[in-house]
């Protein structure tokens, strides 16, 4: 599976975004018993009440060390498997724990 979901720097016109390389954007999703909180000057995703919307893009597997870099994973955010309201699991960087 390699379908990444976005909800900050990564989004289309965000300041990260062209670490995504061309990556094929996918529909539009939304991820449930999810929130947002503030870490620093990014949002950081954690399981929650409320839902968050956000994009995906279709990632090849030689993104993953320089997105995981980017994310300062594991340290910083954790890059999990989770699933959105339509279905589509996706790979998501999210608080720790």
């Amino acid at each position: 599976m390699n379908l990444l979901f976005v909800y900050g720097s990564l989004r289309a016109n965000g300041p990260a975004h062209h670490l995504l390389g061309g990556a094929a954007a996918e529909a539009p999703g939304r991820l449930s018993a999810s929130e947002l909180v503030n870490h620093g000057d990014y949002p950081m995703l954690q399981p929650g009440i409320g839902s968050v919307d956000g994009e995906v893009y279709r990632v090849s597997n030689a993104l993953w060390p320089l997105l995981d870099a980017w994310e300062e994973a594991p340290q910083v955010y954790e890059r999990v498997q989770r699933q959105l309201d339509d279905g589509r699991w996706v790979w998501v960087y999210q608080r720790p724990g």
